[in-house]
């Protein structure tokens, strides 16, 4: 079924006196069955829906139990009790040339109950066909190691070749769009493209303005060593890396010429240009970033069938003698694709319940070690947590606007950073026994019953400097007494120094290479050293005006004319703390 069937959608329209013809009933079945099947494609996908499980019964049979499967074109391949079958008795038998066949299922329909028509059926047939059966059909052909671990949809990721020969082809990928503050993979990917035996070596260096690897510098070493692959195979190496917090709305990763080292066999391989691309930062969600990639994808492409419009559902290693074929193994995982059914969210729940701790919060993916591909870590709790109680006497004759402030109060967490809650305290009345309960109400008491406590709005300063704070209270009600009593409880999310006792400590900055080379328009990352302090946002600014362009994450362009520039690089929250940084710029 091919999209000139499937579009545009007519239906029937029905009047009065119409004349009804097999054509007219023919319309309105397919107008049916191809909204739902178009349905099927958008919604669902192709792939399993449930079952179709397959195990081999002995060396030369299949047994394949019954399920549902929705081929490319969105139709429904319905098996409707277990099958039995012999291996050479499956279409395709007789055509495998090596020892590994997938086994497919497809949608096929068969007229069936003929019935008497006399001269009056089609092209002047006595008999017809009543029925149409739905059924389907199972085939074999020969498949590659790789054939089922392409990537389908790498539209969506950014995609550049760091070599590309006759023998192996060496690329790198991710996102077009990475979410800021997070975590994103980098995956590369070697290929090998003849069948002569040469091994790999490749060494690259990634400069990375605007991430930073597992040991928190802006760079990426990509060392594969004595790779050896057979025609066909595939070879992926997953890096984790963290993205900073910028105000840049898009960054450049980029590898010069001389970072890259190449040999295949005993030969050194000339590298080509490098590799320079863009990758845009956002300040939304992952998930949300996800689905906005994905939901972008035309209608074009996502009705794209393959020239193949079956389903594998799996994968059977051959064992050839003289006299006979064998089934020496049947491969189900990484071949099927499941479609995720709603009809299934409860099963998948239930499972994953098993392998999830409702106790412990959610953790967060970070890079633990370059080349492994998943990590967590655990979400930060604040380090220190005070609480007290205290009272601020109230003027006998206070009114409805008046404010009144407490003393200082010591929170005790120290100088810095600190949140500080306050919150009124009353006493509720038990009118029927001697148990008065005591009651505590956060944020705004006008939202609970005016009767239970005093109406007041309460704010407070926090003095950083000092280790204190401060409460100031407004009366919004009646007084109620002459005292109020309220609770306080503080935290501080940061146990390290500020940002005003670093710049006063021996903490510094400076770049990796203070003076570089460049020609003309060529880009060049300058990577920062911290040292006596932790890492933290920079700030880039030229001193002199027509000096290039330096973007948010550090990228510095040179100009077309030739000179000495200087580039100004701060922490950006420490302005006290800097450095500079020259570019020597030649044609």
């Amino acid at each position: 079924m091919k999209n000139n069937q499937l579009f545009p959608f007519e239906r029937n329209r029905y009047y009065a006196g119409k004349l009804l013809t097999s054509a007219d009933f023919e319309a309105e079945q397919l107008y049916m069955n191809n909204k739902r099947r178009f349905l099927n494609r958008i919604m669902f996908g192709s792939g399993i829906a449930c079952g179709l499980n397959v195990v081999n019964l002995d060396d030369l049979s299949i047994l394949m139990e019954s399920g549902v499967a929705i081929d490319e074109t969105g139709r429904e391949i319905v098996v409707e009790s277990t099958v039995i079958k012999r291996l050479s008795g499956v279409k395709g038998f007789d055509s495998l040339k090596t020892d590994r066949a997938g086994l497919y299922i497809r949608y096929k329909e068969e007229d069936v109950h003929a019935v008497y028509c006399g001269d009056i059926g089609t092209d002047g047939k006595e008999y017809e066909s009543n029925r149409i059966d739905e059924g389907y059909e199972l085939y074999l052909k020969d498949v590659e190691d790789t054939a089922f671990f392409e990537d389908e949809n790498e539209e969506l990721l950014l995609r550049e070749s760091f070599m590309d020969n006759a023998d192996y082809e060496v690329s790198v990928s991710m996102p077009y769009t990475v979410a800021k503050g997070q975590a994103v993979k980098l995956v590369v990917c070697v290929r090998k493209k003849s069948e002569e035996t040469k091994n790999l070596y490749f060494h690259a260096r990634l400069q990375l303005p605007a991430f930073t690897n597992s040991s928190g510098k802006h760079e990426l070493e990509i060392e594969l060593h004595d790779i050896s692959l057979s025609k066909g195979q595939k070879l992926t190496k997953e890096y984790w890396l963290n993205c900073d917090n910028t105000e840049a709305r898009e960054t450049d990763i980029l590898c010069n010429r001389e970072d890259i080292r190449l040999r295949v066999g005993a030969y050194e391989v000339e590298p080509g240009s490098g590799v320079h691309f863009k990758v845009l930062l956002s300040d939304s969600a992952p998930y949300r970033i996800a689905a906005s990639e994905a939901g972008k994808e035309s209608l074009d492409a996502n009705m794209k069938a393959k020239a193949d419009d079956g389903v594998c559902i799996a994968v059977l290693q051959l064992l050839r003698t003289e006299v006979s074929c064998l089934i020496s193994e049947i491969r189900e995982e990484g071949i099927k694709h499941y479609i995720m059914t709603p009809g299934k969210v409860a099963q998948r729940q239930l499972l994953m319940s098993y392998f999830t701790n409702s106790d412990r919060r959610e953790p967060i993916p970070e890079p633990r070690q370059q080349g492994t591909s998943q990590s967590v870590v655990s979400m930060e709790m604040p380090a220190f947590m005070t609480s007290g109680r205290f009272e601020i006497p109230l003027d006998i004759n206070m009114k409805k606007g008046d404010v009144c402030i407490s003393d200082e109060i010591m929170h005790g967490l120290g100088k810095g950073n600190v949140y500080v809650e306050v919150g009124i305290e009353y006493i509720d009345e038990n009118p029927y026994g001697k148990n008065n309960r005591r009651n505590v109400i956060y944020g705004n008491p006008s939202l609970f019953d005016a009767n239970e406590c005093m109406q007041v709005e309460t704010a407070v300063r926090v003095l950083n400097d000092k280790g204190s704070f401060q409460v100031a209270a407004k009366l919004l009600g009646e007084q109620k007494s002459i005292v109020l009593q309220l609770n306080w409880v503080a935290f501080k999310f940061n146990a390290g120094k500020d940002a005003d006792e670093l710049q006063d400590a021996d903490g510094f900055i400076a770049p990796e290479m203070p003076t570089v080379r460049l020609k003309a328009k060529e880009s060049y990352f300058f990577n920062v050293n911290f040292n006596n302090m932790d890492a933290c946002r920079l700030s880039y600014e030229l001193t002199e005006p027509d000096s290039g362009e330096i973007g948010a994450d550090g990228l510095y362009t040179a100009p077309a004319k030739e000179g000495v520039y200087e580039i100004f690089i701060y922490c950006t929250d420490m302005p006290k703390i800097s450095t500079y940084a020259y570019a020597v710029v030649s044609k």
